[in-house]
C-alpha cells in the first residue's frame, strides 16, 4: 500500500476512505454500472455487480504503488465516488476520479481533489501531481483548472476511452506542480 497517503481523508463534507468488498452494490448502482458516469474512464461499465466485487477484492488497493478511496458523504457515510493515486515515480503522482451522476454539479469532486492534493503536499519528496482526460471531457478538465492544475500539453492518440470507442484518442495533460 502506498506510504505518502493516509487510508482516511476527512473533509468538511466528504470522507475518503479505503473501498471495501460490500461497497459493491452501491458502487455498481451510483458508478461502475453507470455508461454515462464511466463515459470518459479508461475502463468499461460493469456488466454486474459481480464485476464490480471482483474489482474491489481483486484489483483496488493491490498495486503497492496505487492506492483508491471510496468518496463518501460524511454525514451518512454514502458513497458518491472513487478517487485514485499512482506513484510510479518519487517525485511525482498520477490522480484519476469518477463519482455519481446525481452528485454532479455540486462541488463534491472539487473537495474531493482538494482534500486528496492536500494530503499529498505533506510528503516533502512530492513535486508534482497529475491526471489526463479525453479532449471530450470538458467537465473533467474545468474540474482540473479550478483546482490549480495547468493545462500542460495534448497526448495524441494516447488513450483508449472504451466509452468513445476502441481507437485511442487524445487527451489532455494537466499538472499542479506542489513546491
Amino acid at each position: 500500500m502506498v506510504e505518502f497517503a493516509p487510508d482516511r481523508i476527512v473533509g468538511r463534507r466528504l470522507i475518503l476512505r479505503l473501498p471495501v468488498a460490500d461497497d459493491d452494490k452501491a458502487l455498481f448502482a451510483r458508478v461502475a454500472g453507470d455508461p454515462e458516469v464511466t463515459r470518459y474512464l479508461l475502463w468499461a461499465p460493469h456488466h454486474d455487480v459481480a464485476a464490480t466485487r471482483r474489482v474491489l477484492t481483486e484489483v483496488t488497493n493491490v498495486n503497492p504503488n496505487a492506492k483508491t478511496w471510496a468518496i463518501t458523504l460524511r454525514h451518512n457515510n454514502e458513497i458518491i465516488g472513487l478517487i485514485s493515486c499512482r506513484r510510479e515515480a518519487r517525485h511525482a503522482v498520477e490522480v484519476g476520479y469518477c463519482m455519481g451522476q446525481q452528485w454532479w454539479g455540486r462541488g463534491y469532486m472539487s473537495e474531493t481533489l482538494s482534500m486528496l492534493v492536500g494530503s499529498l503536499a505533506a510528503d516533502s519528496g512530492l513535486y508534482r501531481v497529475w491526471a489526463t482526460c479525453s479532449v471530450d471531457n470538458a467537465r473533467s478538465a474545468r474540474l482540473l483548472e479550478r483546482a490549480g492544475f495547468g493545462q500542460e500539453g495534448r497526448l495524441a492518440r494516447h488513450a483508449v476511452y472504451p466509452g468513445l470507442g476502441s481507437e485511442p484518442r487524445d487527451s489532455l495533460l494537466y499538472a499542479k506542480i506542489l513546491r
